[in-house]
């Protein structure tokens, strides 16, 4: 934990990094593996299952008479005899020509002795239910039953498998009798203290991340391992970092990584093999609520694909994949479960409307329905051990400027002027109109100005305009007491607003006309952040 000051500390592309963090749960599951026990751990893409299997390795190697061996990845040649070589050459013993793991395990233990316990660990068990020469019948459902009749035999084998949606294949198409009988555990994303931890080293340089460039990350990324440590060695090269910086890192992210969001989509989601998870990942974030299992198990159809995915197996596998929380039990009806807030959450399709006024309520709605969809992950403990409340606007502000980038918008990041600047400021495709939003938290601050700020920005280049004024309260019949607290003082003109739904509390159209004269026409959303969701 304590770098080189010229040297990053942090390298997302390796499963070595420098900087990490103990997992919840690696003492546990090493016990039971040392005792002869058997897993399968099931997480999605970034999750850190690699980091997960040498922090059991490293964990088992404490204990006397265990040996832990890391297999890491299939061999080359994927055969049912060289899978059995293989393991033979990592355990160190000549089995000459064994036909299955009984037989080199039993060799292992006559050269060893008694008293001696071995865990295997395998890394990227999709790929062993794999094959080009026989895929209804590849090697690794073999192997992986063979060696589950030499556990039957030897109690002084353990041994775990991770993967992430080829775990069902093994279970639906290929059949397993390791998987049937092994504990399914899984791991989680970073939490905030997590985050803390890692960003040790740059306190120990003396230029610690603030708490708001913190909470940025955090809703950035979903706390995936990945994706935070990708953002860290970003930040390291800076001498100072905001939420600006953030919003930059990982809105270019997706373009320059877009290989990661493909093997992370396919880690819990292949149409080849079910499309019940994007069709149930896709129904949950439009939820305005908990989900009814009618609801799901009409999800969960899959037409095309193999696997019998049913809408529990689903929700497990988006929750291994860091996608959603689950809370309480999926046996209640309705289910209530929410998406993580994070770029693999925000939307991927920009509106089409051709003014740019009408292109900002549309994609600005969008954004403001996945906030209040995530909107737990919003919430922090209070100063002095008080209740919960809300984070503050500058990330709320990136939030929302990192979801703009996403559907093709650019933030502009001007220096201040004599009125100040806009929370945000947009252009569409490189023209030269602006947009610019006002954000603000009902109660905190100069919130009923939020409309005369907004037109103290506007400019000949400004073309669209909004308010989002957030709130985690239940306000009763609060449009009304929005309108008699922020509009009317300030004679503004409401017209009568859209039919509206949840999320979006309210929605009103306010022509008015600046110091200036110019006429300009705001959208003001009223959103409430339920802190239950």
């Amino acid at each position: 934990m304590h770098p080189d000051p010229g040297t990053n500390p942090y390298d997302w592309r390796r499963h070595r990094p420098r900087v990490e963090i103990i997992r919840p749960g690696v003492d546990d599951v090493a016990a039971d593996l040392g005792r002869g026990g058997s897993a399968v751990l099931i997480a999605g893409r970034g999750l850190g299952k690699s980091v997960f299997l040498r922090q059991l390795q490293s964990r088992l190697e404490r204990e006397p008479g265990v040996v832990p061996v890391l297999l890491s990845a299939p061999p080359a040649e994927l055969t049912v005899r060289e899978l059995i070589r293989e393991l033979a050459r990592r355990l160190e013993v000549d089995a000459g020509d064994a036909s299955g793991v009984h037989e080199v395990f039993q060799k292992w233990l006559d050269e060893r002795g008694s008293g001696q316990r071995a865990v295997l660990l395998y890394d990227e068990l999709d790929r062993y239910g794999k094959s080009a020469a026989s895929p209804a019948h590849p090697p690794g459902r073999d192997f992986f039953n063979n060696l589950e009749l030499a556990r039957r035999d030897f109690p002084e084998l353990g041994a775990l498998a991770a993967g992430s949606i080829g775990v069902f294949n093994f279970r639906d198409s290929l059949g397993s009798s390791f998987l049937a009988r092994a504990n399914r555990i899984r791991i989680h994303p970073f939490d905030l203290d997590d985050m803390s931890r890692l960003t040790r080293p740059f306190s120990e340089q003396g230029r610690p991340l603030s708490g708001e460039v913190l909470e940025a990350l955090f809703l950035a990324t979903g706390g995936n391992p990945a994706l935070v440590t990708y953002g860290l060695e970003s930040l390291w090269p800076q001498p100072s970092a905001g939420v600006d910086e953030v919003t930059e890192i990982y809105a270019g992210f997706r373009l320059e990584h877009a290989e990661f969001l493909n093997d992370f989509q396919r880690s819990f989601s292949d149409p080849a093999l079910s499309e019940a998870p994007q069709q149930i990942w896709e129904l949950i974030q439009k939820a305005e609520g908990p989900i009814s299992h009618a609801d799901l198990e009409a999800a969960s159809q899959s037409k095309n694909g193999i696997l019998r995915l049913d809408f529990r197996d689903v929700l497990d596998l988006l929750e291994a994949a860091g996608l959603v929380r689950i809370a309480g039990s999926v046996a209640a009806d309705p289910v209530t479960v929410r998406p993580i807030a994070s770029i693999l959450s925000l939307p991927r399709t920009p509106s089409t409307a051709a003014r740019i006024a009408d292109r900002l309520r549309s994609d600005l709605g969008h954004l403001l329905a996945r906030l209040h969809a995530s909107a737990a992950d919003f919430f922090r403990p209070g100063t002095g051990g008080g209740g919960k409340q809300l984070v503050p606007e500058s990330v709320f502000a990136s939030f929302l400027a990192l979801g703009f980038e996403l559907l093709g918008w650019q933030a502009v990041r001007e220096a201040q002027s004599v009125a100040g600047r806009a929370d945000l400021q947009l252009r569409w495709n490189g023209g030269e109109e602006l947009a610019i939003v006002e954000l603000k938290i009902w109660g905190r601050g100069d919130y009923r100005t939020a409309h005369r700020q907004a037109e103290s920005y506007w400019s000949d280049q400004v073309a669209a305009g909004a308010v989002v004024m957030l709130t985690d309260s239940e306000i009763s019949n609060w449009p009304r007491v929005y309108r008699e607290s922020c509009l009317d003082p300030l004679h503004v003109t409401v017209d009568e607003p859209p039919e509206t739904s949840l999320p979006i509390r309210a929605q009103f159209e306010c022509p008015s006309n600046t110091v200036d004269g110019v006429a300009v026409r705001i959208d003001h959303f009223l959103v409430r952040v339920p802190r239950g969701r």
